[in-house]
């Protein structure tokens, strides 16, 4: 071998051994990671503690799959409910009852803004920048590599953040700790970086660091949340979030086809949805509107059907199916109870239009002309030459002139 490859493979050699020493010493440089978990479950008892009352608010299993799937499972005097959410994407269980829909549960809505996000200061991107004492313990100081602004002050030992502060706003300060044979073993957290300041315990155990409770300053008095029975794992078995991901997509994938009046598509979509959540019961309110956009009238009424087989008193489908038998005069009689039932439920303009085009139907002439005049006094734009085509025919057979 020539002299020159020998002295470039010498080089490329020294380079790579170089190129790993620093990344090695890089590594070393990093905060130690006190809560580094994808999957896990707890134990969790929340309770409300004001001045003169003290009231349970959960007892059950909380699981979550970091950053955004949860899962809490508990009983109430009436039925076990189970609600699993993936990113606000909600299912809730209640007994045989089911719901799905958009919405923020408040117990992850606390775990993503305490721990979660006192989490996320060890996982931003950082560079070292020191050693100093904090709380009479050794602490590495880091700054933010993409938020200069941000300094945050490890625990040498524990990786646990005992400072941060973000310019002159603190967000984090230890409050207390416990030493046991000269290793500590509990901290107590300050946090002052959401909505409303709290404090969190953190003990060590089996598995390592943990959350063992998290009190939420309110108006009134504290939430607290015990967390205990820690268990952590690689994945979540039987994990129920990719369907509700999927769920999520489609639902938003019907949205755009039903907007652009791809009722065909839409449908597909909608089959789709029912194939993974059977009873997902908003999906027949979608495939109901659907038909009306191809005039389908079977369609329809089968699907508000459905509806109402689950959700009884469900006053847009009650609505809705009462004006599709009108507007075809069949079922009339059915028809009024339901038109008469969604205005019990809810007054609304539209409800009263369906109504008083029912009475029309049947001859209750008056009747009909308080309820659309009443239905006039809110109804939208696009709507009122509806509303008033059905008041001209009640005024007509009344044999009467327009107010």
């Amino acid at each position: 071998m020539s002299r020159n490859k020998s002295k470039l493979r010498f080089l490329v050699l020294l380079a790579t051994l170089l190129l790993g020493a620093y990344s090695s010493s890089q590594a070393l440089e990093l905060p130690a990671t006190w809560f580094d978990h994808e999957f896990g479950s707890a134990r969790i008892l929340v309770e409300f503690i004001g001045d003169s009352e003290k009231a349970l608010r959960m007892d059950g299993i909380l699981r979550f799959a970091y950053p955004d799937g949860f899962q809490v499972q508990y009983l109430t005097q009436k039925a076990p409910v189970t609600i699993t959410s993936k990113a606000d994407f909600v299912h809730v269980q209640t007994g045989g009852d089911v719901q799905y829909g958009y919405d923020s549960y408040w117990l992850f809505e606390d775990i993503q803004e305490y721990l979660f996000r006192l989490v996320e200061f060890s996982r931003v991107p950082l560079d070292f920048s020191g050693m100093d004492r904090i709380a009479e313990r050794q602490a590495k100081r880091y700054v933010g590599l993409e938020d200069p602004e941000l300094v945050a002050w490890f625990d040498e030992e524990s990786g646990i953040p005992f400072l941060v502060r973000k310019g002159d706003q603190t967000l984090v300060t230890i409050a207390s700790y416990i030493l046991k044979d000269h290793e500590m073993t509990l901290v107590e957290l300050e946090l002052v970086f959401a909505a409303k300041p709290a404090r969190l315990t953190v003990q060590v155990g089996q598995e390592g660091w943990v959350p063992t409770r998290l009190e939420i300053e309110e108006p009134h008095g504290v939430v607290a949340m015990e967390l205990s029975e820690w268990s952590f794992y690689p994945e979540w078995e039987d994990n129920p979030l990719p369907r509700l991901a999927r769920l999520d997509e489609l639902n938003g994938l019907f949205l755009e086809e039903f907007q652009a009046k791809n009722y065909e598509k839409a449908l597909s979509i909608s089959q789709e949805m029912l194939s993974l959540a059977p009873q997902f019961w908003q999906v027949y309110l979608y495939q109901a509107f659907a038909y009306e956009g191809i005039d389908n009238f079977l369609g329809v009424v089968e699907n508000y059907q459905q509806v109402l087989m689950r959700q009884p008193d469900n006053h847009l489908a009650l609505n809705n199916l009462a004006y599709h038998y009108f507007l075809r005069e069949v079922q009339i009689p059915h028809a009024l109870e339901m038109a008469k039932r969604a205005v019990e439920l809810e007054r609304k303009d539209i409800y009263l239009d369906t109504l008083g085009y029912g009475y029309y139907l049947v001859g209750r002439y008056e009747e009909a002309k308080e309820l659309l005049l009443e239905a006039l006094e809110t109804i939208t734009d696009e709507a009122v030459a509806e509303v008033q085509g059905h008041l001209d025919l009640v005024l007509k057979a009344l044999g009467e002139e327009r107010p």
